[in-house]
């Protein structure tokens, strides 16, 4: 249900064509905001409270309705809503908001000057567009906790490069590159409604990163090819000459199980390395004749390769800030770690 209801229009009223909004508005409020066909009515003193640079351009207004004075905002009416919803911008709830209410947050947070509401959504935010390979090897959670979808990538990024979060546009170009060619170039919309596009220049960046990414993916199947070998420990030697070599051969030259999403843009797609730890064969062999059911590898070679693709994915990553044309605006990289 939209929480607002449609004010009947009139030639003598001022409010004729709006929406009053239902959900953070109040009937004897003493400050009128209004955002596109949406119109709140509010306390001055929670406004304040919300939003001190709002109330003070509702204090100077020359435009009144009812008595009260009247500020109009270029702000969608989604956005101004968020920010009345709060109970303390500068101790917002620690409770998870979804992708769509941080944005807002954001949005007109740097705007209004509301620091602490800004720092409380950026905090929430860093766990889809982590600095750091760890954190971005987790993000599955974070993205089902605050709903998010793929297609928000593209918000994301005009958000923190209008923002100046730099540190944030590397993962946010990355996530954008793994969106359909049309989608990138066509935008998508927010949970409002409201068309989100990105700019030529970044349709080119995201362009450009692209085959950049490609272009790790390529060099990794290769590395795997020329340079996966068994741990120097291999715990299989004592039952065959060669221990593990041959499904390290195996798991260097199979196309598949992961490695195309490498060949198509995703090189820190981690389906492979899942796939390498079904290699292992996970067991305790006490004799020779048991060996020969010996399917996998041993865990220190499944360890040695994993550190080996760790590796690869580290260059990846390192590289991230220049591909995504912020490297000089980052002064410190987590580099992988």
């Amino acid at each position: 249900m939209p929480a607002n209801s449609v004010i009947p229009p009139s030639a003598m009223n001022p409010t004729a064509g709006l929406r009053r909004d239902t959900e953070v508005s109040f009937p004897d409020g003493n400050a009128i905001v209004i955002a596109g066909d949406t119109l709140f009515q509010v306390y001055n003193g929670m406004l304040a409270r919300h939003c001190p640079a709002l109330a003070a351009q509702v204090h100077a207004s020359a435009e009144f309705i009812s008595g009260c004075p009247v500020v109009r905002v270029t702000d969608t009416p989604y956005d101004i809503r968020q920010i009345l919803r709060v109970d303390n911008p500068t101790r917002p709830s620690a409770d998870l908001q979804p992708f769509s209410v941080l944005a807002a947050w954001v949005r007109v947070g740097t705007k209004y000057d509301m620091g602490k509401l800004v720092d409380h959504a950026i905090g929430q935010l860093q766990s889809l567009f982590p600095a750091s390979l760890d954190e971005w090897d987790d993000r599955d959670g974070p993205e089902a906790r605050h709903g998010f979808a793929g297609a928000n990538a593209i918000e994301a990024l005009n958000l923190f490069q209008a923002t100046k979060r730099f540190e944030m546009v590397p993962a946010a170009v990355y996530r954008c590159c793994q969106l359909d060619p049309a989608v990138v170039r066509h935008g998508t919309t927010r949970a409002d409604g409201t068309p989100e596009r990105i700019s030529r220049e970044n349709i080119d960046l995201v362009a450009r990163a692209k085959e950049r990414l490609k272009e790790h993916g390529a060099r990794m199947i290769e590395a795997c090819e020329e340079e996966f070998e068994q741990s120097g420990s291999c715990s299989y030697r004592w039952g065959f000459p060669d221990g593990c070599a041959e499904v390290i051969s195996h798991l260097g030259y199979t196309k598949e199980n992961g490695k195309e999403a490498w060949r198509d843009g995703d090189p820190l797609d981690a389906h492979f390395l899942e796939y390498i730890d079904e290699q292992e064969d996970g067991e305790d062999y006490e004799s020779r004749e048991d060996f020969a059911d010996c399917t996998g590898a041993c865990s220190k070679c499944i360890e040695e390769m994993h550190e080996q693709l760790g590796d690869m994915r580290v260059v990846v990553w390192n590289d991230l800030p220049a591909i995504a044309g912020v490297d000089q605006e980052i002064g410190d990289w987590s580099r992988g770690v």
